[in-house]
């Protein structure tokens, strides 16, 4: 069986190893990239959330060179991610595509509905054992953890690289080398060469003081360079080390139940109800953005930069809450926020973000220079 799913930021090899590792063939459509949005937004409703429409051109890609299966995430909560399935299984159909909608549950994964999911898509029945399926879903999580670790060493390494795009390229490998590995062993192994890799980037000392940013949003425009315009690498290489929580290993762990880090973000938000903190999941990653900005203004971080698709509720509310609370000199750690979908331009998020970092730049050095005097 062929089967092909969507980009989700550079989250392809765990998915792949989950696909391959129940004897499934997999088809990765290219990267997101301008030409291939082109029939994805000829084909959706205009004003339906970026990575709808994102999701819906690798989708015609791979359907276009011959895929018949799609796999595609499920939810039953509030954001509008877990229906696409539905809408774009309507629309692909309306378009003339035969092709079968593989349903990946994701709500509760102590359901255990995904097994039927890997299940379907495996036509040799020596795979379908319970056996193959927990040693699959173990090399899943330990590629996804791989993959939030490199993302972890990028964001810390970029703004100290002596020369400019090492970073990029040993993070593009690690992919690859994360993508070869097969066994737990190689995985092992891979996880050791990652590591060296990233230490044997040649460092230079930054001219500024070091910025610590965090970065947080919805989780799909968190994840996708082509979608955010690739800030994350556009704040390393303007001087800021990157803390970016959220990854796919982290929602993973959220939906087993056993992530103690959303759980506490959730408490902290919580503990603020008097002015404004969530109460509750309201969808996308609301809740748990206020409760990092919460954190990260305790931590004595320099800035947050809070990004999300354009029309997304939960984080306009998440933003709504943040600019208050910084307006009314609750927390006092300078927001940045950004929204995303076709029309948002390179030029424009550049020159924002440049006036924003020398924005904290002159505020960091206001702060040492009222310390020391």
């Amino acid at each position: 069986m062929l089967v092909s799913f969507p980009h989700m930021g550079s989250n392809w090899p765990a998915f792949k190893a989950l696909c391959e590792g129940m004897g499934a063939q997999v088809y990765i459509p290219d990267g997101n990239n301008i030409h291939s949005l082109e029939k994805g937004l000829r084909n959706s409703p205009e004003w339906v959330c970026f990575p709808f429409k994102t999701t819906l051109s690798n989708m015609i890609q791979a359907l276009d060179s011959g895929v018949k299966n799609i796999a595609m995430v499920t939810d039953f909560g509030p954001c509008r991610l877990g229906f696409y399935y539905a809408v774009q299984e309507r629309i692909l159909k309306d378009m003339g595509y035969e092709f079968e909608m593989k349903h990946l549950p994701q709500g509760d994964l102590l359901t255990f509905e995904w097994v039927d999911f890997l299940r379907s898509i495996c036509e040799n029945p020596k795979y379908s054992s319970m056996g193959n399926i927990l040693r699959t879903v173990r090399i899943f999580l330990m590629k996804s953890y791989l993959i939030a670790m490199s993302e972890e060493l990028e964001g810390k390494t970029r703004c100290c690289e002596k020369f400019r795009g090492d970073t990029t390229r040993t993070f593009k490998k690690s992919l690859l080398t994360i993508d070869r590995a097969k066994t737990f062993q190689e995985l092992k192994a891979a996880r050791r060469e990652i590591r060296r890799s990233f230490e044997k980037i040649p460092r230079r000392i930054p001219e500024d003081d070091l910025l610590v940013v965090g970065l947080t949003g919805e989780i799909f425009v968190l994840l996708d360079e082509f979608s955010n315009h690739a800030i994350k690498r556009k704040l390393g290489e303007m001087g800021c080390e990157v803390h970016m929580g959220t990854s796919m290993y982290d929602w993973v762990k959220h939906k087993l139940h056993v992530n103690f880090r959303r759980k506490y973000l959730e408490h902290v938000s919580r503990k603020h109800k008097s002015i404004g903190g969530l109460q509750m999941d309201i969808g996308g990653e609301a809740i748990w953005v206020t409760g990092e900005y919460v954190l990260h203004s305790q931590e004595g971080f320099d800035g947050f930069v809070h990004i999300y698709p354009f029309t997304c509720m939960p984080e306009i509310t998440a933003k709504a809450i943040i600019n208050n609370w910084y307006g009314k000199g609750i927390f006092h750690l300078p927001p940045f926020f950004f929204s995303f979908d076709e029309h948002s331009g390179e030029a424009g998020l550049v020159t924002r973000l440049e006036s924003y970092i020398d924005l904290l730049r002159r505020r960091k050095k206001r702060a040492r220079e009222v310390k020391i005097g």
